[in-house]
């Protein structure tokens, strides 16, 4: 076998004509199975020639031993490139069914993108989204994926920590430019005993409390909407780009940092439907 030159600066489309040109030893009949013309099949090896050095491939109405070489790689590659789609169109269509997500309000606006994907990839699979504080269990077999925010997930569950949920207060900027006496959006029953909500009783007086709410997502609407200054997670207020962090507010507000987890329970991993879900919401919200 020939020794194949550098293929720097080489369109590796363009191995596909040499590819059939060799294989048919006719450029008429190369180019009808690619649905070109005769010419854009000359004029596609040329390039490659061209791309690797002048008389490298054609020697008179024939190709050469490199040419013969680059055209047995170019059968080896797609057929590998086959192979992978086949391998990932099974993949695909294992994943099917239904899968039960529990997790709470604050991260469905960190989920859309996760969720289209899905729905593209994936079209014999559907997400049952519930959304709550105090969810669907994973140990009593209600839900088959949690995210969620914990110091240390249970000992029966396994998962990946996704990513540190910090804090912050915001409001808008007419709001933040006077935090002095603005009224407050804070937690609701029946989160009262939440970390967050004990920074905010220690802190807030309850006359300055517009609206107690345990929906992180109707505490950001109406934190924009100038309702208030409100304690919101910071990748969450950053999908409002109006709101303004207060920093002179976040009296230690670093307390209140603690991971994101993505769990299951151990008898649903390895499955494909499960797998699927996990590692999208991951790659998502990585």
């Amino acid at each position: 076998m020939a020794k194949l030159p550098a293929l720097e600066g080489v369109c590796w489309d363009d191995l596909r004509y040499l590819e059939a040109f060799a294989r048919l030893k006719s450029a008429a009949l190369a180019g009808r199975e690619l649905g070109v013309a005769t010419s854009t099949v000359y004029r596609r090896i040329s390039a490659l020639e061209q791309a690797l050095g002048t008389g490298r491939l054609r020697r008179g109405e024939g190709l050469t031993e490199v040419a013969q070489t680059l055209s047995e790689l170019a059968r080896r590659t797609a057929s590998e490139l086959v192979a992978i789609g086949r391998t990932a169109l099974d993949q695909q269509q294992q994943v099917r069914g239904a899968v039960t997500v529990n997790t709470v309000d604050g991260f469905v606006p960190l989920l859309s993108g996760a969720m289209t994907t899905l729905a593209s990839a994936f079209p014999r699979l559907r997400v049952n989204m519930h959304i709550a504080n105090q969810g669907l269990s994973l140990r009593k077999r209600q839900a088959d994926v949690v995210l969620c925010i914990a110091d240390k997930p249970g000992p029966h569950l396994i998962g990946r920590r996704l990513f540190p949920v910090e804090f912050g207060v915001y409001g808008t900027p007419e709001l933040a430019a006077q935090p002095e006496g603005a009224r407050w959006v804070t937690m609701g029953w029946p989160l009262q005993t939440t970390r967050e909500a004990r920074w905010e009783r220690a802190r807030i007086s309850p006359d300055a409390v517009a609206v107690a709410t345990p929906s992180r997502r109707a505490a950001l609407d109406l934190v924009a909407a100038g309702m208030g200054l409100g304690l919101l997670p910071r990748r969450l207020a950053a999908t409002e780009p109006q709101l303004v962090e207060v920093p002179e507010l976040d009296d230690d507000v670093a307390s209140l940092t603690r991971p994101a987890w993505l769990l299951t329970h151990p008898e649903l991993a390895g499955q494909p439907r499960i797998n699927a879900v996990m590692q999208t919401f991951a790659d998502h919200l990585r």
